[in-house]
């Protein structure tokens, strides 16, 4: 079965991230960060199988040399917050061989540059060692600048935000599971990814008419944890006030216990889940009724 994964990290010169350094470090190679005066060796990284930059048409020829291209990426950022880097992990078919995976990344790469105007760093690299020997992915470092003729100019605004940002994020999984489908089906392999969560296809279901088994009672637990956190009922069990309820009724003089009952320590009385921050206020505001104080230690 076919694996697919997108994940998204953008790289701040507020929490000392160096594209130089990222750069290095995501094609295993030796890169000089002079704004910085610092050196970035990582050419002893194993399972770096293929790297290369891809930019628009026109960039100018240094460009195609990463030292040169995240020098000037890091040159262009003037401001001490300033976004320096944007990373794409992307998960590749273990069904396709590595000349054919390193094909996709390029299909990738140059489709993002397309759509952008950015430049990318293009990294291919083999399953880490003890991890899932499926696990084949890829690096896309861009630039957070437009490239053109005369080097950097604009932010990429459309990729920050919350708004605009998810929207470009769900165009770049989209195009990368359409990708990666087309290439395994050229391979021959009958295998397909997909990248909307399994929510989104039960309603695409629905309102293609098609009845999925289980659909409903899968959609009555998601309202139920949105409503409660919680996808289970949970059974409150037998409380100590139910038992001292049950005492009363029977006729029993009480009055003795009540005594020690009101000394005892009040825990909480859910049974199979975790308290909430809710459930925890609602406990000290009933300890400090009891005591006619609250602990503030």
């Amino acid at each position: 079965m076919a694996i697919f994964h997108v994940s998204v990290k953008t790289f701040s010169r507020s929490k000392n991230h160096s594209a130089v350094a990222a750069a290095a470090y995501r094609g295993a190679m030796l890169l000089r960060d002079f704004r910085a005066n610092q050196q970035h060796d990582y050419r002893g990284r194993k399972g770096m199988l293929q790297v290369r930059c891809f930019v628009p048409k026109g960039s100018p020829s240094w460009a195609d040399d990463p030292q040169a291209l995240w020098g000037a990426a890091e040159e262009a950022e003037k401001r001490k917050d300033s976004t320096v880097c944007r990373n794409f992990e992307v998960s590749l078919p273990h069904e396709l061989d590595d000349p054919a995976r390193w094909d996709l990344v390029s299909d990738l790469a140059t489709r993002l540059v397309d759509r952008y105007g950015f430049a990318i760093q293009a990294s291919s690299h083999e399953p880490p060692v003890h991890s899932d020997p499926r696990h084949f992915y890829a690096h896309f470092l861009a630039t957070t600048r437009r490239l053109g003729p005369e080097g950097f100019g604009a932010k990429t605004r459309e990729l920050d935000g919350v708004v605009n940002g998810r929207t470009e994020v769900e165009w770049i999984r989209a195009m990368i599971a359409e990708r990666i489908n087309a290439r395994l089906a050229e391979a021959g392999f009958r295998e397909e990814v997909e990248h909307r969560s399994l929510k989104e296809r039960l309603e695409a279901a629905r309102c293609n008419g098609i009845f999925v088994q289980g659909q409903e009672r899968f959609e009555e637990l998601l309202s139920r944890y949105g409503q409660e956190g919680r996808l289970l009922g949970v059974s409150y069990g037998y409380t100590a006030e139910q038992a001292h309820r049950e005492r009363q009724g029977s006729g029993r003089d009480t009055s003795a216990d009540e005594a020690s009952v009101a000394k005892m320590p009040i825990m909480p009385a859910f049974v199979g889940r975790l308290s909430s921050i809710r459930d925890d206020e609602a406990l000290s505001a009933i300890q400090a009724d009891r005591s006619g104080h609250q602990d503030t230690h």
